[in-house]
């Protein structure tokens, strides 16, 4: 891992259609989108109905996390590159019972770019932790930018004992011919917990046919081919679920008719100067008001400081995540998955000081995910 403080190749742009709006670390925040289904994991008395209310938290989480921002004829904006360890801190209030759920994120690497988060909700007994980078590369004959997720997230939960090990797809950067880039999944996701396996088909609309956002997931028992469960639609908008067993179907999401929950974010005069909204504030001003020079020096002078540190010899100390060596249940469960995919650096959140469940927090590779109140 490369944490050295070499400058992005990333510059902020002089048109507002590839305006910076947001540091990449606040995207742990469409975790959460929906908090009342991240809750509703450890729900069912059944776990089979929990490793479906996993999937279903998940696709939730899909929309704020990669269309979102290209809504009608918005352009899907570039983010700012965290520094080293840049920290984003969220609360989301009890919705419809479900109870607080609360979000720290930490960059753990700035070169290579990686995230790490946990996310958690102590009323209903429910945590995740994961991490995210991406490896990209240009497909000039199909004008697309292929990206490749690295990282997992790994859900767990108080009162149950089996955990999920989610992988991540792969993306791919759409419409630049037209100038109106946008953001489609590719590929497959896997979950997979000690029971259970749901492996998930993503696909966009092609030349002559499809969807954009379509995805078709089917749930498994270990070992068996047969089909429990398949939820299939948008991962945008509508989905349906089938029980393969009664043959019923029932609405499974829908993104577009639901309301997405708002973060609580401390004041910034109570935020300490690595919280992103803080550390990015004035360049997002100054890109605001159109006046990009300024921003571009603003963002230069946040690297600068940040080379300057390494050139200095003066070490980061993470707040929230350690790097760890194994992560017993993730090479479980990795294991349970017949494409097994490689193991990279992973980083645990730091102790359990803010809740009540008793297990040892997960450590995720390339990956964003760290939760913390305040």
């Amino acid at each position: 891992m490369d944490n050295s403080g070499e400058k992005d190749d990333i510059q902020v742009p002089e048109s507002k259609k590839n305006e910076f709006s947001v540091s990449t670390l606040e995207y742990g925040q469409y975790w959460a989108d929906y908090p009342e289904y991240f809750a509703a994991i450890s729900q069912p008395a059944d776990e089979l109905e929990r490793a479906v209310a996993v999937l279903r938290w998940y696709i939730s989480t899909l929309y704020g996390s990669f269309a979102s921002r290209k809504d009608k004829d918005k352009i899907e904006k570039k983010p700012f590159n965290p520094i080293l360890g840049e920290q984003f801190l969220a609360r989301w209030e009890d919705r419809n019972g479900s109870g607080e759920t609360i979000l720290s994120s930490e960059q753990v690497s700035h070169h290579p770019p990686i995230s790490a988060v946990y996310l958690e909700n102590q009323k209903a007994g429910v945590s995740a932790n994961g991490h995210t980078g991406q490896k990209s590369s240009f497909k000039a004959t199909a004008a697309r930018i292929d990206v490749i997720q690295v990282g997992h997230v790994i859900v767990r939960m108080r009162d149950h004992p089996e955990k999920y090990l989610i992988t991540l797809p792969s993306l791919q950067i759409l419409g630049l011919w037209r100038g109106a880039p946008y953001v489609e999944l590719s590929g497959t996701s896997v979950i997979q917990s000690n029971n259970y396996n749901i492996l998930i088909e993503f696909s966009g609309k092609g030349w002559l046919s499809g969807d954009k956002h379509t995805f078709n997931g089917v749930v498994r028992k270990n070992g068996s081919k047969e089909q429990l469960y398949v939820a299939t639609g948008t991962w945008s908008g509508k989905s349906n679920l089938e029980n393969c067993r009664t043959n019923e179907k029932t609405i499974f999401l829908d993104i577009q008719s639901s309301q997405r929950a708002v973060p609580i974010i401390a004041p910034e005069e109570d935020q300490n100067a690595l919280e992103s909204r803080k550390l990015w504030k004035y360049v997002s001003q100054a890109i605001d008001s159109g006046d990009f020079a300024t921003a571009s020096k603003l963002k230069g002078e946040i690297e600068q400081r940040q080379r300057d540190k390494v050139k200095n010899g003066e070490e980061t100390i993470l707040q929230y995540f350690d790097w760890v060596e194994d992560d017993q249940v993730f090479l479980n469960l990795n294991n349970l998955i017949n494409n097994k995919y490689q193991i990279e650096e992973k980083y645990r959140e730091k102790g359990n000081n803010h809740t009540e469940i008793p297990y040892i927090l997960n450590i995720f590779i390339f990956c964003f995910i760290s939760l913390h109140s305040k």
